[in-house]
Order: C-alpha cells, then sequence, then structure tokens
C-alpha cells in the first residue's frame, strides 16, 4: 500500500500553520484467518492481514496514515522568530518602557 497526502498542521514553535507530507509504503501479506496471521508472523518481514475476519482497507490506510503523522509538527525555519530566553523580571525592561512591573511588590516581600 503506498499513500501520500499534504496536512495543514500548526506549528508548535510559532504556532502557524506548516504543511506537513505524509507518506505510507507499506507491505501486507494476507493470510486465511487469525491464527495462521499469529503462527507466521514471527517469521517473516512484512506485516500480515487476516481475511476472515474481513479487514476494512479504508481503517487501515487511515491507521498507517495517523502513525506517520509527526509527533512535534514544526517548520524548518519558522516565518516568525519568537524570543526563545527566559527573561528576569527582577530586570527593567531594555526598551525602557516605563511601565511597572507587576511582581516587583512581590520581590520587595522576598527580601
Amino acid at each position: 500500500m503506498r499513500a501520500g497526502t499534504k496536512l495543514p498542521l500548526t506549528c508548535q514553535r510559532c504556532l502557524g500553520p506548516v504543511e506537513t507530507d505524509l507518506e505510507v509504503d507499506r507491505w501486507f501479506r494476507f493470510v486465511a484467518d487469525e491464527a495462521a496471521a499469529e503462527a507466521q508472523d514471527d517469521d517473516c518481514e512484512e506485516d500480515l492481514l487476516a481475511l476472515e475476519p474481513r479487514p476494512n482497507l479504508y481503517e487501515v490506510l487511515e491507521d498507517e496514515l495517523l502513525m506517520a503523522l509527526p509527533l512535534v509538527p514544526v517548520h524548518g525555519i519558522c516565518p516568525v522568530q519568537w524570543p526563545m530566553q527566559a527573561r528576569d523580571p527582577a530586570v527593567p525592561d531594555e526598551e525602557g518602557s516605563g511601565r511597572p512591573n507587576p511582581f516587583a511588590v512581590l520581590q520587595k516581600l522576598k527580601k
């Protein structure tokens, strides 16, 4: 079975859309029943599918495509760059925005 598609997923770095290619190329061998599949499973390289009960090939294809999804979809290089480091709340903003730090009161209590 060979299948491929493109899916719009959400990039986990910038939270923007990222086109993700999914490719599946699997080989299946059909056997008479579950008992035959279990008996031959250790000796063969391809996956075995039992003909009884009759497999739904659309569900098999759906499962294979779901397993091919990336765990964490990301852009190679995100179009929007976000800061990747934490800022110390005790240090004032470099821009000098002049707005008070909401945690400054807590910093005074800590001392």
